[in-house]
């Protein structure tokens, strides 16, 4: 239902759906010209379930000005704030057309316009709280910003940086609504972490800057706080500047326990919950590599958006491993009825390289060979102490050597035990699934069937007890 300030698109060009989201001409001229200068011909539009019911009247606006086929993205496949590039790919398309709130992470196939929300914001009152809060002119900072403000940063920048000389602006990964933010990603990205780049004077360290994000406190700063090792990090909240306390995070605490658990796990699930970001595969094959040099059982789904009855079908399974966008909601779920942990867990697990810090990488794609967190993999398979059962852990203790998992196989220490894969184990569930029985069922017209309510269909006799 439309708010009482907003305006059909029926009778104007400008179409405000939310208080935050505004599909103006300008946004719509930026928006053809943008497929017009690539020669696109199949373009998708994205849109999050709160835009969606209007999605229908923002392509009538788009056909008056484009020849091209538009197709609209209803259900993603993993998350309204990654680009579905598979849903795209169904129908060929050339390119996506993204609205709403976006994690901005790098895209393996398709090219993407963003067009970005647009939060009311108090630009007079930050700057005035900025300088009453920092009071050295000369201190290093970053200003990073949530993507509902991108649109008011100029107008900050232009303010702040004729006193603080020491400023550095974020920028976004992305091609966008926000001409401002569009002419500052026309140089080459050296750093790229949760969708934001940065360059900072002469080879300076993130360790000597504070951090100050335009935006309150959710779930985009606490991405950014724990995957970007700045002095400290600041957000606004009630038009006054806190200070955020990363090792007081709940969250944080929290993850220590799963990391044994992970440690204590014999059988682990890699959950591929994204199939868009750039290089989810090298991460898959990593965790992969890892889990098989510490003698773990792994096993892969792909399942799109998990959710805990999914994951529920799994019993087998002792820690799931997700790769998913940075700000994917699964890590903060408690729903889930085997533990959930991130692919920077497996390496607190297993990398005797990698120790545990407030510095908690979300970003998976910086845990790689190319990425800011890479660590050289070091393992010993040395036994120690399970921190939650009391048990010994022995890695070398649990290998099992069988050529068929369903015959007699010998362990490392000569013992004799009875094979038994991930495989056989489904084989032998009561229920495995719908059977697609393919080329068996007899070929018949479509035929109309029952309607009604299941306690009594339109083809049966009304009866009523006596």
């Amino acid at each position: 239902m439309m708010t009482s300030n907003s305006y059909s698109c029926e009778n104007s060009v400008h179409t405000k759906v939310e208080d935050d989201f505004d599909f103006d001409s300008n946004t719509l001229e930026k928006c053809v010209l943008w497929v017009k200068a690539r020669g696109f011909e199949k373009i998708c539009l994205q849109f999050p379930d709160t835009l969606l019911s209007y999605s229908a009247n923002i392509v009538k606006k788009l056909k008056k000005h484009l020849e091209n086929k538009v197709f609209i993205l209803g259900d993603t496949t993993c998350g309204s704030c990654c680009v579905d590039e598979i849903a795209a790919n169904h129908i060929n398309a050339d390119a996506i057309i993204h609205f709403g709130h976006a994690c901005l992470n790098p895209t393996a196939r398709l090219p993407v316009f963003h067009i970005l929300p647009k939060k009311q914001f108090n630009i007079e009152n930050f700057v005035s709280q900025f300088k009453s809060f920092f009071h050295n002119v000369h201190e290093k900072i970053i200003l990073f910003y949530d993507v509902s403000h991108a649109h008011v940063v100029e107008k900050i920048w232009k303010l702040l940086t004729s006193e603080y000389r020491e400023l550095v602006l974020s920028k976004l990964n992305c091609k966008s609504n926000v001409e401002f933010i569009d002419s500052q990603n026309e140089d080459d990205r050296n750093i790229l972490i949760c969708g934001r780049t940065w360059t900072l004077d002469n080879g300076g360290k993130l360790s000597d800057y504070q951090a100050m994000y335009i935006g309150g406190n959710d779930k985009t700063l606490a991405t950014l706080t724990m995957s970007i090792p700045t002095k400290s990090w600041h957000y606004v909240f009630n038009n006054e500047v806190k200070y955020f306390e990363v090792m007081n995070n709940p969250w944080l605490k929290r993850r220590r326990y799963l990391v044994e658990k992970l440690k204590d796990a014999r059988t682990v699930g890699i959950v591929v919950a994204t199939l868009g970001i750039k290089d989810y595969l090298d991460a898959l094959s990593s965790i992969k590599s890892i889990l098989k040099k510490k003698n773990k059982k792994s096993y892969i789904f792909s399942i799109g958006k998990p959710n805990p009855s999914k994951l529920a079908n799994f019993s087998e399974i002792d820690v799931f491993v997700v790769i998913a966008c940075p700000e994917n909601e699964i890590f903060d779920s408690k729903e889930y009825f085997k533990p959930i942990v991130t692919p920077f867990e497996v390496e607190l697990a297993f990398n005797n390289s990698r120790t545990f810090s407030t510095n908690y990488c979300l970003d998976f794609r910086q845990l790689l060979p190319s990425g800011e967190n890479y660590v050289e993999f070091i393992t010993k398979n040395n036994a120690d102490v399970s921190l939650i059962n009391g048990d010994i852990r022995d890695d070398e203790d649990i290998q099992v050597i069988s050529d068929e998992m369903n015959v007699l196989s010998c362990k490392n220490k000569g013992t004799v035990a009875v094979g038994k894969a991930g495989a056989n184990y489904l084989l032998e569930r009561s229920w495995q699934g719908l059977k697609q029985s393919l080329g068996e069922s007899e070929i018949k017209h479509a035929e109309k069937g029952r309607c009604g309510l299941p306690i009594n269909y339109d083809s049966e006799p009304f009866s009523t007890s006596s």
